[in-house]
């Protein structure tokens, strides 16, 4: 069986996506010179979901499995890296640190879910590993010891969220 190619739609939106990712942390950094971080913070969720709440309902999750996630969602990730933007790490580095998550994730895991790590994630983790070391050696200056730590935190709060998602079961979001 083969595969068709990748339909034009298809391709835009992931060219869209990118753009949007690829410029998200500048817009951040911008908008960190006008608000405080837990502000700025603040207002992204406000905004997202206010249009929200008046068109699709909640998840069918317990109460608390839902404030979990807002926490470690908006004010460990979000706040952390918001508060860590401010002149403590350069937005590019924080978008690249930031995604240490993934080895918290697959961490909280093997932990909390008994789950086994296969022979191709332990590969994936050994080159993004490799590249964050390349990473820490090469940064100019362009982080402090705090925002790096801060970055590390906001990571540690989104993989905490991933698994507060994962623990509500199969659920339509």
């Amino acid at each position: 069986m083969t595969r068709d190619a990748l339909p034009p739609l298809h391709l835009l939106l992931a060219l869209v996506v990118i753009a949007i990712w690829g410029t998200n942390f500048v817009v951040i950094k911008w908008g960190l010179e006008d608000f405080p971080p837990l502000t700025f913070a603040a207002l992204r969720f406000t905004f997202a979901v206010l249009p929200a709440i008046f068109f699709l309902k909640r998840p069918a999750v317990p109460w608390w499995n839902l404030a979990l996630y807002g926490v470690l969602i908006g004010v460990g990730q979000f706040g952390m890296l918001y508060i860590a933007m401010t002149n403590m790490i350069s937005p590019g580095l924080a978008s690249l640190v930031v995604q240490v998550q993934a080895f918290f994730t697959v961490g909280f895991a093997m932990l909390l879910a008994g789950e086994r790590v296969r022979t191709f994630q332990v590969v994936a983790l050994a080159m993004a590993a490799c590249g964050l070391g390349w990473l820490m050696i090469h940064t100019n200056g362009e982080v402090t010891p705090l925002g790096l730590g801060l970055v590390l935190i906001a990571a540690l709060g989104w993989a905490g969220g991933n698994t507060a998602a994962r623990a509500a079961g199969p659920v339509n979001m």
